[in-house]
């Protein structure tokens, strides 16, 4: 007896491949999920998830200013008007970098304004930086979207072969830094031999 895997089953499911390395992607954006909590803010917080081309998935967390009906955080209705703004736009570009990189237009959403759901399914383009390959043995690290990007810069990044840059501040780089500023010459932290006995110049007499 056969088995048979339905098709719409066999597309969402992955076959556990690990995130690539550093580069430039294509990715399919497979869900917008409702995290259920608030931000340490008081914004309402989600997971986009991305898959990669291999089947491999990742989720990045975000937070949104409005729930599913365009309703306002609570945190954000009880700040004055400035302050809300910053805060509110901070969120909204994060997700408008999001849908551009899908094919969204900025014309779309002056009109029609974004809903997440639409995002679903469509094809997002992605700086990514995977798991630091200096990572000590036995250390977690994993890899981040660094940047949506849009197509045409994408393109333009393949087409040159070129990564993106890995500026990322991990802990035991952090301490490489500092041990090799601390032993490096001209670091200014060496202090200077203690001067011979005599070596001091008289004082002044009056």
């Amino acid at each position: 007896m056969g088995f048979y895997i339905p098709a719409e089953t066999a597309a969402a499911v992955g076959t556990g491949n690990l995130p690539p390395g550093t580069g430039y992607y294509a990715v399919e954006i497979t869900k917008f999920e409702d995290r259920g909590v608030l931000d340490r803010q008081g914004n309402f917080s989600y997971f986009i998830h991305l898959k990669f081309e291999d089947g491999a998935t990742t989720r990045e967390i975000g937070s949104c200013p409005f729930d599913a009906e365009g309703n306002m955080a609570p945190a954000l209705a009880a700040m004055d008007e400035d302050t809300r703004t910053k805060k509110i736009g901070g969120m909204v570009a994060a997700l408008k970098r999001v849908a551009l990189s899908s094919g969204i237009t900025e014309d779309y959403m002056a009109e029609s304004g974004l809903n997440t759901d639409h995002l679903i399914g469509r094809t997002a383009y992605i700086a990514w930086l995977g798991r630091p390959e200096d990572t000590p043995k036995g250390t977690k690290a994993y890899g981040e979207v660094k940047a949506f990007i849009g197509k045409d810069l994408f393109d333009n990044y393949q087409a040159k072969g070129e990564k993106p840059e890995d500026t990322r501040q991990f802990p035991w780089r952090r301490a490489a830094a500092s041990q090799g500023s601390s032993t490096g010459s001209g670091g200014g932290s060496k202090m200077p031999p203690p001067p011979l006995r005599g070596g001091f110049p008289p004082p002044p007499r009056s």
